[in-house]
């Protein structure tokens, strides 16, 4: 008896009235993609694909007796490299609660959905501006869930392998240019995964969480220039983004950073603009990134005083945010934060986040995805 037919990818061109049906109520796991489809600036080169047709009927919220069908969902922009170009999402990231443990939710019949997507991607063309160093079979993935990525790869994940940054692989070589840690990447690759990173723990902050730091956002504003450390509320200019380039291994480009909300503090200067002593941003995933303090100025409690101001902004919906339709009671913000990363995971916790999941940056092979389904057992 023959396979089942892949699952069929659909382009979704109002993916927030077709798609965002499905993923809200899925939140908070579902958070990394619904915010990619809800930021404020949608590339001419960006392509929303799904396993669910947009003509689908959404459904009830999820229960143990009533989960969701398995499906899969990407939103892509290869314009965007050799930074992040995909956010994916599956239905194999629910917990088991809303997964039940038989056939029609288990890896083997959700990995299709995934490898689906991946393998139409080549059949999209590729934007003027794609890098002619990057190899275009090489697609970097963000914030991937851990269970996706080990579905991908075919294998578990083993401790501490990864890099701490990864991008721009080389057309010629094939191999990650890295960034901090070197170690070697065999342990790395498997499936159609050619690198990862190390994971990132997934923090989470509930929608009760941001309004709380919402309203006490000029209180503490206020204690800030109270305490006499001569700081006044700014966002970050344009020409301030090359010093916050400096201030990270995580490669990002002016053009991105042009695009995203952001919160800063610098000194106030007569007659002139002070300088900037921290900052934060919302990325295009709406997670909490960026977060610095010059070192002069760490120990005062400005990274959580920056995070509520930015948590402000998200709450209020504006367009500083960078998402004006957040709906009421949708208010989840998320930051990944790296295992080794004492003093961000004391900030997260600090300002009532909770550890949701773990999640990497990882390149998959395109080619190697459409040999992976052709080898894969699809259950019904």
């Amino acid at each position: 008896m023959a396979p089942p037919s892949p699952p069929e990818v659909h382009t979704h061109p109002s993916p927030r009235l077709t798609l965002l049906p499905h993923l809200l109520p899925l939140l908070p796991f579902s958070l990394p993609l619904v915010r990619r489809i809800q930021f404020h600036f949608q590339s001419p080169h960006a392509h929303v694909l799904s396993t669910i047709a947009p003509d689908t009927p959404p459904p009830q919220s999820p229960t143990p007796t009533s989960a969701p069908p398995p499906f899969a969902a990407l939103y892509l922009d290869r314009s965007r490299a050799p930074e992040t170009e995909g956010w994916l999402f599956s239905t194999l990231e629910l917990p088991a609660s809303l997964r039940p443990n038989s056939p029609p939710h288990s890896e083997t019949s959700q990995l299709p959905h995934l490898l689906a997507l991946l393998r139409h991607i080549p059949s999209l063309p590729l934007p003027p501006s794609y890098p002619p160093a990057q190899a275009p079979s090489l697609l970097l993935l963000g914030s991937v869930h851990r269970s996706v990525l080990q579905a991908l790869k075919g294998s578990p994940i083993p401790p501490h392998a990864g890099k701490k940054v990864i991008s721009g692989p080389s057309a010629a070589s094939g191999e990650d240019r890295v960034h901090g840690d070197l170690r070697d990447n065999s342990a790395t690759r498997g499936g159609c995964v050619r690198g990862h990173t190390v994971p990132y723990k997934k923090f989470l902050f509930r929608p009760d969480t941001i309004a709380r730091a919402a309203a006490a956002d000029r209180a503490a504003a206020e204690e800030a220039k109270l305490e006499g450390l001569g700081l006044e509320w700014t966002a970050v200019r344009e020409g301030e983004f090359e010093l916050v380039a400096s201030r990270t291994e995580i490669p990002r480009s002016g053009r991105t950073m042009k695009l995203l909300g952001s919160v800063g503090l610098r000194r106030r200067a007569e007659g002139t603009e002070g300088q900037l002593v921290s900052w934060a941003f919302l990325g295009p995933d709406g997670s909490l990134t960026s977060l610095h303090v010059e070192p002069e100025f760490r120990g005062k409690g400005l990274g959580k005083l920056v995070t509520r101001r930015l948590f402000g902004l998200l709450a209020q919906r504006g367009k500083r945010s960078g998402f004006g339709d957040v709906g009421v009671g949708e208010e989840w913000c998320h930051s990944d934060v790296a295992a080794d990363n004492a003093g961000s995971i004391g900030v997260a916790r600090g300002l009532g986040g909770e550890e949701g999941w773990e999640c990497f940056w990882g390149w998959v092979d395109l080619s190697e995805a459409d040999r992976m389904s052709g080898t894969i057992n699809v259950q019904g």
